[in-house]
């Protein structure tokens, strides 16, 4: 049957997000943690998902990062928290312009856990964030159209990495999303934001 949720507590983030917007948040895995987006506070934090909800980590991404979405990787090489920086920086890979992941160590203890790396995206402006089912795999949604002289140019695009080595992502490709074929013509695809991934005869989490 449905679910008939209660709320149980109201939680005062305030101090972790002093400009007030937190768009996007994510339980860990094992449930036993929930991590938030702070975007204009250019930051993520992470809480308890039990007791008083205590906050155990605060983590700082760099100036104008402005996070969208986080995603958990774990795999026998690791374990970490990737967050999505809608920030596009013009030192992109070839000279591109191109938005990061932010790469935190969620293995470290907590109270220790930070920002100990990042990688391009390979498009602009990063937001969703999915990975397959075995930690493997992950897939970035962006919502700036490519630019001018670029392979997609005018195209939303989704990059897909290897994550084997979470710490160590490797870019596998750059995926055009098209356009919608219409009787009045063709309406391309903008700003791709989320993700949904499928695998046929598995019951998904909604199904």
């Amino acid at each position: 049957g449905h679910s008939r949720p209660e709320r149980i507590a109201t939680l005062d983030i305030s101090a972790q997000d002093k400009p007030g917007f937190t768009p996007f948040l994510k339980t860990s895995p094992d449930g036993s943690e929930v991590w938030f987006s702070h975007k204009l506070a250019d930051a993520v934090s992470c809480r308890s998902t039990r007791g008083a909800f205590e906050v155990l980590d605060n983590v700082p991404l760099g100036k104008l990062a402005r996070p969208n979405h986080v995603e958990f990787v774990e795999n026998a090489r690791g374990k970490v928290v990737y967050a999505s920086l809608a920030r596009v920086d013009d030192s992109g890979p070839g000279g591109v312009a191109s938005s990061q992941i932010a790469i935190i160590d969620r293995s470290a203890k907590s109270g220790a856990r930070k920002m100990v790396g990042s990688f391009f995206t390979h498009a602009r402006e990063a937001h969703g964030l999915w990975t397959n089912p075995e930690n493997s795999l992950l897939y970035v949604a962006h919502e700036q159209d490519e630019l001018p002289g670029t392979p997609n140019a005018g195209q939303t695009v989704c990059t897909a990495f290897d994550v084997a080595d979470p710490f160590n992502p490797r870019f596998i490709a750059q995926i055009p999303l098209g356009a919608l074929k219409l009787p009045s013509g063709e309406l391309r695809n903008k700003k791709s934001i989320n993700l949904v991934y499928v695998r046929p005869g598995y019951r998904g989490q909604t199904a």
